[in-house]
């Protein structure tokens, strides 16, 4: 995944205010980089653009990252 890329799905998906906490920037990116190189190849960040992705191809995400982004999106919602 390219380095912009990763960048952008972590800020897409995860708000500033959450990366101090559960799970950081790193996480994300070390667990979903792979789903989404397979599931929105091409997709370029910005926009909302792979947040539709995630959203249209859920079912093709694994676990381990669908996971992941539920406990970021939690823990945005506690703070």
């Amino acid at each position: 995944m390219t380095r912009n890329l990763a960048l952008t799905l972590a800020l897409v998906l995860t708000p500033a205010a959450a990366f101090a906490q559960a799970p950081d920037r790193a996480a994300i990116r070390k667990v979903c980089s792979a789903d989404f190189q397979k599931n929105c190849p091409g997709i370029q960040p910005g926009g909302g653009r792979l947040a539709a992705c995630l959203k249209e191809k859920r079912s093709s995400f694994s676990d381990a990252c669908l996971t992941t982004l539920q406990q970021a999106r939690a823990q945005r919602q506690v703070n």
